[in-house]
């Protein structure tokens, strides 16, 4: 084996292995870009929900309070 089959047996893995994980760092950081634009669509969901379900609660506890009052008079 000489000096330039040795450089290619150990340089064509060696490259192929850097290139896949330079490929993978890349895949991983788009990844949780997309992530983190679905946490934060997800949270503004929840958060407006939230505010729907207490509007709600307050129309059914004011609607409870003048049940009340008209049984207790």
């Amino acid at each position: 084996m000489n000096n330039s089959q040795l450089y290619l047996s150990i340089g064509v893995p060696t490259l192929t292995v850097i290139l896949a994980w330079l490929s993978n760092r890349s895949d991983i950081n788009r990844l949780n870009d997309k992530m983190d634009k679905l946490g934060d669509a997800l949270r503004a969901e929840m958060i407006a929900f939230r505010r729907e379900v207490h509007a709600d609660l307050v129309m059914l506890h004011e609607r409870v309070v003048k049940v009340e009052t008209r049984q207790g008079a």
